[in-house]
């Protein structure tokens, strides 16, 4: 029979995993109205990422059979299981700090190729979409998808607006741009030729990278 030390830890696991999934239905639903022109990501569900806590060496994830990713050595705080923890300390500093934290890059680095999966992008296209996303939110660059995607992705979403990282996701001016960019991506998708084509000269600036 579980002690009561690790009934209570068990309870406590279980709202943080609550609370953390609640905060990511609030943000999917804020990526679902702005892509509203490429398509409908439909409902969040859970079963779609690594919820999970880290205490010690223990990791503890729901649903136990989601998926892992690779990740990058310099971007510790991207594997899958960190989510949680980016979760509560994105909602934690965002009425001081917005969308500018490199928490709030890795939670949209993982909503947004959700999203791009369920419009029907694939792969590097996915992660490229959803790295372009998560940087032109917040302002950080990740080591995610192929460098030359999230830099065009930046270059069109700014190309007729300040560099500004305040917009509101029900703009229509920021909904028409997603949705051109998305198309670029599908033509992408459709056309390895034209991808190799358009992205072999692409100069990528990194000014913030984690």
């Amino acid at each position: 029979m579980p002690s009561l030390e690790e009934l209570v830890s068990a309870d406590e696991t279980a709202s943080e995993i609550t609370r953390a999934s609640e905060i990511a239905r609030e943000e999917w639903e804020k990526i679902r109205v702005s892509l509203a022109l490429c398509g409908d990501t439909g409902d969040f569900c859970g079963d779609d990422f690594m919820l999970g806590t880290i205490s010690g060496e223990t990791i503890t994830r729901e649903p136990l059979g989601s998926p892992t990713k690779s990740v990058s050595f310099y971007s510790p705080t991207y594997y899958p299981m960190y989510l949680v923890k980016n979760l509560r300390e994105f909602r934690e500093n965002f009425p001081e700090k917005n969308y500018r934290t490199t928490e709030a890059l890795y939670v949209y680095v993982e909503l947004a190729n959700a999203a791009a999966l369920r419009l029907g992008l694939e792969g590097t296209l996915a992660m490229g979409f959803a790295s372009g996303y998560a940087n032109v939110r917040t302002g950080w660059i990740a080591e995610k998808g192929l460098p030359e995607q999230s830099a065009i992705f930046s270059e069109m979403f700014f190309s007729d607006r300040p560099k500004k990282y305040d917009w509101d996701f029900h703009w229509t001016s920021v909904r028409r741009k997603f949705g051109e960019i998305y198309e670029k991506f599908v033509a992408w998708q459709d056309s390895p030729a034209l991808y190799l084509d358009e992205s072999k000269s692409k100069a990528v600036v990194k000014p913030f990278i984690v």
